[in-house]
């Protein structure tokens, strides 16, 4: 009777977790995977055809992956084949974070666990203004940072 009572205490425990986390998805419109369609700096003409690039949110982290620029990154074979020049260029070209995240009113502000440079982890993190309008997310970099336009992908 006790082992019945154990499973069924941790069954409870499972599905309230669960349905805990559901919530907090279902009231979080950031969870999800959203493809970067646009990019606007100021003082520039937007870019209505980015690269690729991805940005995941979960309840509590979030993981940013794009290619910076309207060029696909350099095209060689393997990296003991590139130059120093093709991998420059590559690393120039590629924002990578990820961290965990907190939103109050329409601001997100992120705190970057890990980055592709050690200046972005020691930082005390960035703000965005967040918009959310049915299946497109908007994000702009405090202060005075890009704007960059997404589609849910999922």
């Amino acid at each position: 009777m006790a082992k019945r009572s154990l499973i069924s205490a941790i069954l409870f425990g499972w599905i309230a977790c669960t349905g805990a986390q559901a919530q907090t998805a279902a009231h979080n419109p950031l969870v999800g995977v959203w493809r970067i369609s646009e990019i606007a700096e100021t003082g520039k003409a937007p870019v209505t055809t980015p690269q690729p690039g991805l940005y995941i949110f979960t309840p509590k982290h979030y993981s940013f992956v794009r290619i910076n620029g309207t060029k696909p990154l350099p095209d060689y074979p393997s990296n003991d084949k590139a130059s120093d020049a093709d991998k420059v260029a590559v690393f120039n070209a590629l924002y990578l974070q990820s961290g965990s995240y907190t939103v109050k009113d329409n601001v997100l502000a992120v705190k970057v666990l890990v980055a592709k440079s050690a200046f972005a982890m020691a930082a005390a993190g960035n703000q965005f203004d967040i918009a959310v309008n049915g299946e497109t997310l908007t994000l702009t970099q405090k202060p005075n940072g890009p704007a960059l336009k997404m589609v849910r992908v999922e």
